[in-house]
């Protein structure tokens, strides 16, 4: 069904209406669509036409050098640039991969507990609980969550010594490893909140009748929650998708290794460098490294690189997240 009937636009005041309304849209369109154009345009430039001025909105000259930095990339006197860039792109699969491998199962039987499993008092008691963590900031978290992985299982800046003895109790430090991004990012209150608003529009009596038919909790889990919760795992897997792939202030604390970092951290390593070296012609490694694609026209082919696989994600649940725009959650 239209916004506005067929019969009503017939009228001029509708019909200038109505293209007042879309080119407006279509202004934000462009606005939007803008940064990714210049973004694409800068890329395909060479290092002395990025600085010219007036900027061009197309190169003079395209070239896609840039986008060798994908499979080489040499040091050059800088020394965070060590490996090419599939090597930080991996990383940061393996950190995705990893948090939504453990985030998404946990949050979803974290909400059907609450939501199918326990009496109404204790699922209240629950719910406030694990939504409760919603309202502390993040940076308050983030000493406590770097002591804890650094002294596991002890969040203490000194290791606590055993009762009547001088030894210290063992621990084990997870820092400088894809685990120290990972388990912080176990659990998620926002995708407990999806979860249970979508969980509790499933009938009782569906679950009730699967139990009289000798089913078990799993068995119920596996055969008639999850294939009606295709909707909401779309939504949380994209969601989980994005914000572990743009995460940024955590893994730039826990990992110091080049080789394990993510390609968030990369870039923005890469774009302070830039920031403090200028190609000005007057360090002869700076303007190598500007030549050879390490410049604003790589820090740019690079971040198209990385926003490509949201993109993908986005192809691959665009139809469950309609859908799961109608969940209870967004409502």
């Amino acid at each position: 069904m239209s916004l506005i009937p067929k019969v009503g636009r017939c009228h001029f005041r509708v019909r200038f209406l109505i293209g007042v309304i879309t080119a407006f849209l279509w202004v934000g369109v462009a606005l939007h669509l803008f940064p990714v154009w210049w973004m694409f345009s800068t890329s395909m430039k060479s290092a002395g036409e990025v600085f010219q001025f007036p900027p061009s909105l197309w190169p003079k000259e395209p070239t896609f050098v840039c986008y060798k930095l994908f499979f080489y990339l040499s040091s050059g006197g800088w020394q965070s640039v060590q490996y090419p860039l599939y090597v930080y792109l991996k990383n940061s699969f393996i950190i995705t991969g990893g948090i939504m491998a453990i985030q998404i199962p946990t949050t979803a039987l974290i909400a059907y507990s609450i939501s199918k499993l326990c009496s109404p008092r204790k699922s209240r008691f629950l719910f406030l609980f694990c939504i409760g963590t919603m309202m502390i900031p993040t940076s308050i978290a983030l000493i406590p969550s770097y002591l804890i992985l650094r002294h596991f299982p002890f969040p203490f800046l000194n290791i606590p010594k055993i009762p009547f003895t001088n030894a210290q109790f063992p621990t084990y430090n997870f820092l400088d490893s894809y685990w120290a991004v990972i388990l912080p990012g176990m659990y998620s209150a926002f995708n407990v909140l999806l979860f249970k608003g979508f969980f509790d529009g499933i009938p009782d009596e569906l679950i009730n009748a699967a139990r009289l038919d000798g089913a078990s909790e799993i068995g119920i889990l596996r055969r008639i929650v999850l294939p009606l919760s295709k909707p909401v795992f779309a939504v949380v897997s994209y969601f989980s998708f994005s914000g572990a792939w743009n995460n940024f202030i955590w893994p730039l604390i826990v990992i110091k290794k080049n080789k394990l970092m993510p390609i968030s951290v990369f870039l923005y390593q890469l774009q302070e460098w830039l920031a403090h070296h200028p190609p000005t012609g007057e360090d002869p490694t700076v303007e190598r490294l500007v030549q050879s694609g390490i410049g604003y026209n790589g820090l740019m082919a690079m971040s198209i690189i990385e926003s490509i696989p949201i993109f993908i994600m986005f192809i691959i649940f665009r139809e469950q997240l309609m859908t799961g725009i109608k969940l209870r959650g967004f409502k």
